[in-house]
């Protein structure tokens, strides 16, 4: 006080940086820290060597005290940005540190600002990100914007499906998330979790809201699209959600380019996605705009395409269409229609003039097929290696 007195410079700095007021907070003088909080000269925007200012020194040794002191009087000190571009906020809630958020929240710091990186997520976003339901529901309940979005256009139900935070669904939802938001590339929240393969945050989405899961994104692909072209680990577990929650979602549906989920899991290969989506009710006569199918999609290997004909246990859908799907040939007059009862598939009498019973489907009497559903019901599995 003495010193003070006699006009001793109150933001003079140590080799450090440091000023008084930050040796005092450092030190734990709550006397010295009130003294120099009362000199009209201080300057609290004063950074040391570090980058600390004495906001930061008093938050870092919890001195609440010496905090609210310093917001008593510069109420803009909570907003000061780190050389990474966060707040104290963004830093306490990325560190999960629940002492410092609520001690943030109880001096009302702004809950909307983002961070001044390339990012630009606010604290809800952040404790999202962390999987903290304590957080999250302590900054809900401080009034955050739940819906607010980042510069992807994504909300906080997006970011928990990224981050396969299933147990944030539930917080998310009661607190009336828009679960039908859409991001820049026209994904909702099940697009995310289905492309990374989050198993527990899809069943959550799919059972305990009403999202949109036929929405098609901007490359016309809805979830089931994305997950077979994906194929995570998780892909069969996943397709079999949707049709336990959803029996009559809309497997055969085409996306842009007319490609089926069915046909899309084929051409790269995913085996047990094929075989749920074929039990499941697949069309595997589908061709795409190129006139791609199962048929004649140049994979590696045709076992695949064997091992599904055999597995068939109930007559599929039949296809539509103008020409034959082996030869080509345009129906006409003369050119007739016809369907392998097996596949399905759409064919010429000169493509499906093979006659066979069919006897797991109870046709007991010779129906048409195609060549190679003849082989298959001849030889089993083995017929197309």
């Amino acid at each position: 006080l003495a010193l003070t007195q006699h006009s001793a410079k109150v933001n003079a700095k140590d080799a450090e940086g440091k000023t008084a007021l930050h040796l005092a907070i450092e030190g734990g003088h709550p006397s010295v820290i009130t003294v120099l909080l009362g000199e009209p000269s201080l300057d609290l925007s004063i950074r040391d060597k570090s980058g600390t200012t004495v906001f930061a020194a008093a938050m870092t040794r919890r001195n609440n005290t010496a905090a609210k002191a310093i917001l008593d009087r510069e109420p803009n000190a909570a907003q000061q940005f780190d050389h990474k571009g966060h707040n104290f906020l963004h830093v306490a809630v990325a560190k999960n540190d629940l002492e410092s958020v609520l001690f943030l929240l109880s001096i009302h710091v702004d809950l909307s600002t983002p961070t001044k990186d390339d990012k630009q997520l606010n604290p809800l976003h952040l404790a999202t990100i962390t999987g903290s339901e304590l957080l999250v529901r302590n900054l809900l309940l401080a009034g955050s914007d739940i819906n607010g979005l980042t510069p992807h256009k994504q909300n906080v139900l997006h970011l928990a499906a990224l981050h396969d935070h299933s147990h944030l669904a539930a917080v998310l939802l009661e607190n009336n998330v828009n679960y039908d938001a859409l991001d820049a590339d026209l994904n909702n929240a099940l697009h995310i979790a289905v492309k990374n393969g989050h198993v527990g945050m899809c069943k959550s989405l799919l059972a305990d809201c009403h999202i949109n899961a036929t929405a098609l994104n901007l490359r016309g692909q809805n979830p089931l699209h994305l997950l077979a072209c994906h194929q995570p680990s998780t892909a069969s577990a996943i397709a079999k959600i949707f049709f336990e929650v959803m029996p009559e979602y809309p497997l055969n549906s085409p996306d842009v380019h007319g490609n089926t989920a069915l046909l899309l899991s084929y051409q790269r290969g995913g085996g047990q996605l094929c075989r749920v989506l074929v039990t499941s009710g697949a069309s595997l006569g589908t061709s795409n705009t190129e006139g791609e199918n199962l048929f004649n999609s140049a994979v590696a290997s045709r076992a695949l395409l064997a091992a599904l004909l055999d597995s068939l246990s109930t007559e599929p859908p039949w296809a539509e269409g103008d020409n034959c799907m082996e030869c080509a040939s345009k129906f006409s007059l003369a050119t007739r229609r016809h369907h392998c009862r097996h596949c399905g598939r759409l064919l010429c009498g000169k493509c499906s003039d093979k006659l066979l019973p069919i006897l797991k489907f109870a046709l007991n009497k010779p129906v048409r097929v195609c060549h190679i559903c003849s082989q298959v019901l001849t030889l089993g599995p083995s017929a197309l290696t």
